[in-house]
């Protein structure tokens, strides 16, 4: 049978439910582990495994749930370099003595795991699953001082284990520039992360405003997150108190998903911004099918490479159309979905112009569902796997 291993490591903090006494989350929480369940559901004659790393315990724990074998291995964390397992190191080459055509797939590339597990595979196919982060390369040339130094370190052990990947699925084109070119061989392949349609169902906007107690008489422009300058929310709070000031009182900015100690949050709260701490994700659907346009202004310069971002996505899927620059990695024509914007002037002009119906959108859900169903997407990596095992059985 054929094997896929998806390899994560288990977050260290309060915000994150992983922990023992969390249940089935100790195994389930993390990008690898949603990829390895939905890959399995969509590919039943593979084996699939997702092995994750954990520093807060001290033996290795087993479970199979929905198909997927996972195993979690005890390990380091060392501050700002992520987690090293030895028993998960002694594993990865007990298999390969056994079996070489095993595809790894790691999330995410700038960590210990990564380096550790990518070094010990010259000879098995392996893949990185970018979720945003950026190359060493590209972090040292945009940093000053230690932290330059701090990467400047990295960079030539990221060089040589670059050297064993087989497949580097990216979120965002303009992370190309910055990838080792150390293996000529390397598929860069634009890649998305699935959304759930039956848990992002569409309803009828103005029954969504009157379930959340929103005028209906209003036109409400939704961001859901953490309120910080790395995905410019600044850019919404002043651009909530020029609507304000112009006239434009029909328009009403919301803001879900932040917590009180959000850089932004008193600022927000001055402004008169109706906000909404974190919201179940079986709740989001209500909230992005009430809103009129959902908006992702812009990422920080350091955080440029996020990719369109899932919350776009699931607004599609409760057919809002979608507003910012994170618009640029859409897969096909932008102005099937939104508009692409990035400065405050551009982001205002496109919000109005929608509200105004100036511009209009349809088959929303449809389209989302053709590019980012989950079963579209293992699909489409079914393909890529296929094909490496193909090459390695030569």
């Amino acid at each position: 049978m054929k094997k896929v291993v998806y390899l994560d490591s288990n977050y260290v903090s309060k915000r994150h439910p992983n922990g023992i006494k969390d249940g089935d989350k100790f195994y389930t929480y993390g990008f690898a582990s949603i990829y390895a369940r939905k890959f399995k559901l969509y590919n039943s004659d593979f084996e699939v495994e997702c092995w994750k790393t954990d520093p807060r315990i001290d033996k290795i724990y087993q479970k199979e749930i929905e198909g997927v074998k996972y195993i979690v291995f005890p390990s380091i964390n060392i501050k700002k370099l992520g987690h090293f397992s030895k028993s998960l190191i002694k594993k990865l080459k007990e298999e390969n003595s056994v079996d070489n055509k095993i595809i790894y797939n790691i999330s995410s590339m700038r960590h210990l795991l990564f380096y550790s597990v990518a070094y010990n595979l010259k000879n098995n196919p392996l893949v990185i699953q970018n979720h945003g982060e950026a190359t060493a390369y590209f972090k040292n040339k945009i940093n000053r001082g230690l932290k330059k130094l701090f990467y400047l370190a990295q960079v030539p052990i990221e060089k040589r284990v670059f050297k064993n990947v087989d497949i580097f699925f990216i979120l965002d084109n303009d992370l190309i520039e910055y990838i080792p070119k150390s293996n000529r061989n390397i598929k860069i392949i634009k890649s998305t992360t699935g959304v759930d349609e039956n848990i992002f169902k569409s309803i009828d906007k103005t029954e969504a405003k009157k379930i959340l107690d929103w005028d209906t008489s209003k036109k409400h422009i939704l961001y859901v997150g953490r309120l910080n300058y790395t995905k410019r929310t600044d850019l919404l709070i002043s651009i909530h108190k020029e609507f304000q000031l112009n006239g434009r009182k029909d328009i009403e900015i919301v803001f879900a998903g932040t917590e009180k100690d959000d850089i932004l949050y008193k600022e927000a709260e001055k402004a008169g911004i109706r906000i909404y701490p974190k919201i179940l994700m079986t709740e989001l659907y209500k909230y992005l099918s009430a809103a009129d346009v959902y908006v992702l202004p812009d990422y920080a310069d350091d955080m440029k490479f996020l990719g369109i971002g899932m919350l776009p996505v699931q607004a599609m899927l409760c057919n809002t159309p979608v507003v910012g620059y994170s618009l640029k990695n859409y897969v096909d024509k932008i102005e099937n979905i939104g508009v692409l914007a990035k400065d405050k002037q551009s982001i205002k002009d496109a919000i109005i112009k929608i509200i105004d119906k100036k511009i209009n959108f349809n088959n929303l859900r449809e389209t989302a569902i053709s590019f980012y169903s989950w079963k579209n997407v293992s699909e489409r990596t079914r393909k890529k796997y296929d094909n490496l095992i193909l090459k390695y059985s030569k």
